[in-house]
């Protein structure tokens, strides 16, 4: 079962690389780097049936999709928009002991 929590589109990603974007979360001081975050989890996916559809890099994007809707839920970061209306994620200021859920 707990494998099945960190599968997308039929690519699974590794406990350990699911910990490293968590952390490269929490280490971020400003905004988010979504490229870095996909380019953690895009190598480290593991393909157990993946949809005909659906490419790795498009899973790697679901995937830190994810772990930034995650980080959200935990008060670690925001999205915020610029003067183009484009959206980013923006790290929030909070105490050192922060951890990701």
């Amino acid at each position: 079962m707990a494998d099945c929590l960190h599968m997308f589109r039929g690519y699974r990603v590794p406990s350990a690389t699911v910990q490293a974007v968590k952390q490269a979360i929490i280490d971020t001081q400003r905004r988010v780097d979504i490229k870095a975050l996909q380019g953690i989890v895009l190598p480290a996916l593991v393909a157990v049936d993946p949809w005909p559809s659906t490419s790795r890099a498009d899973a790697a994007a679901l995937a830190v999709q994810s772990f930034l809707f995650d980080a959200t839920q935990a008060g670690l970061v925001t999205r915020r928009m610029n003067g183009w209306k484009f959206p980013y994620w923006w790290r929030v200021k909070a105490a050192s002991g922060a951890e990701c859920r």
